[in-house]
C-alpha cells in the first residue's frame, strides 16, 4: 500500500502569463496575477482587466450644467474669436464685402437669405475706423475672458449653442422692429447674451452677480451712444433677452436627463426666433 504524499502543491500561474507562478491574486476576480500584471488598488491588487473594467463603469465627473469635468482648453472660445478678426481683417481691403454677405439686413432675409439670422453674431464692423478696431479690441477681451470659463462650464456644445442663439434673438429682434434698409453686425449683441447667462449661471449657484450685471450695463450702454440711431440696440436687447432665457434653460434643467432637456428647451428657443420671423414674413408678404 502506498504511503501519504507528501508533496507540497505546485503555486497556481499567473492567468496572462502560464510561465510565471505566483501567490498574488486579483481582488476583484480572484484571478492569480504575477508582478507585471499587479495594479495597486485601495485593497490589495487588481489585474489589468478589472482595472479596465472599473473605469469603464465609472461616470466621467460632471459639472452643475452637464459639461464634464476636465482641463478645457476653450477651443470653441478660440474659433469664435478667430472667427470675428477673420472678418474684419477681411473686411477692409474688400470694401466691407465680407459684412455685406453676413450681416443681419431684413431686405435680404425677406429675399430668402436667412443664414444672416446665424452669421449676423459672428462679424463685427470692419471699416478700420478707431472706434470700429476698439469695439473689436473689447469684445475679443470679454470673450476671452468670460467665453473660456462659461466652455468649461457648459462644455463646447452647450458654448457654442448659447452663443450662436444669442446672436439669433439679437438678429430676431432686430428683424421684428429695425427699418429694412439697415445691416447690422452683432458680436456684441451675441456677447452680451453670454454674459447674461452668465449672470443666470451664477445665480444658481449662489455667486455673487454684481459684476456681471455691471459690465453687461457698460456694454449696452456703449453700444447705445455709438449706435442708438441706427437701432443696433435692438439687436443687443434681443441677445441679452435670448441669452438670459437660453441661459435659464441650461441651468435649471430637471437633473434627470439633464442633456435631454436642454436639448429641447434650446431648440424650442430657436424655434421661438424662427416662428417670429416666419410670422412677420407671412403677414407683410
Amino acid at each position: 500500500m502506498a504511503g501519504p504524499d507528501f508533496t507540497a502543491p505546485a503555486d497556481p500561474v499567473c492567468y496572462r502569463h502560464d510561465d510565471r507562478p505566483t501567490g498574488i491574486r486579483c481582488q476583484r476576480c480572484q484571478k492569480p496575477i504575477c508582478g507585471e500584471c499587479m495594479n495597486p488598488a485601495s485593497v490589495g491588487f487588481q489585474c489589468p482587466r478589472c482595472v479596465g473594467a472599473g473605469r469603464q463603469s465609472q461616470r466621467a465627473p460632471r459639472s452643475l450644467f452637464g459639461a464634464q469635468l476636465r482641463s478645457g482648453r476653450g477651443i470653441v472660445t478660440k474659433v469664435l474669436m478667430g472667427i470675428l478678426v477673420a472678418t474684419f481683417l477681411l473686411d477692409m481691403p474688400t470694401g466691407g464685402m465680407v459684412s455685406d454677405w453676413l450681416a443681419m439686413a431684413s431686405l435680404y432675409v425677406e429675399l430668402g437669405e436667412f443664414w444672416r439670422l446665424l452669421t449676423y453674431g459672428l462679424i463685427n464692423v470692419g471699416s478700420g475706423s478707431f472706434f470700429s478696431i476698439l469695439g473689436l479690441a473689447m469684445n475679443l477681451l470679454v470673450l476671452w475672458f468670460v467665453g473660456r470659463t462659461l466652455e468649461s462650464e457648459l462644455g463646447p456644445v452647450r458654448f457654442a449653442a448659447l452663443y450662436l442663439l444669442a446672436g439669433m434673438g439679437g438678429a430676431t429682434l432686430l428683424f421684428l422692429l429695425a427699418p429694412v434698409n439697415y445691416a447690422f453686425a452683432g458680436s456684441s449683441a451675441a456677447l452680451v447674451g453670454l454674459l447674461a447667462a452668465n449672470a443666470i449661471f451664477k445665480r444658481r449657484t449662489g455667486e455673487d452677480i454684481r459684476g456681471d450685471i455691471t459690465l453687461l450695463i457698460l456694454l449696452l450702454a456703449l453700444n447705445l451712444l455709438v449706435a442708438f440711431t441706427t437701432f443696433g440696440w435692438l439687436g443687443m436687447i434681443g441677445g441679452i433677452v435670448v441669452g438670459a432665457i437660453s441661459g435659464a434653460t441650461i441651468a435649471y434643467a430637471p437633473r434627470d436627463r439633464r442633456g435631454t432637456w436642454q436639448a429641447v428647451g434650446l431648440g424650442g428657443v430657436a424655434a421661438g426666433c424662427v416662428v417670429a420671423v416666419a410670422a412677420k414674413l407671412v403677414l407683410f408678404a
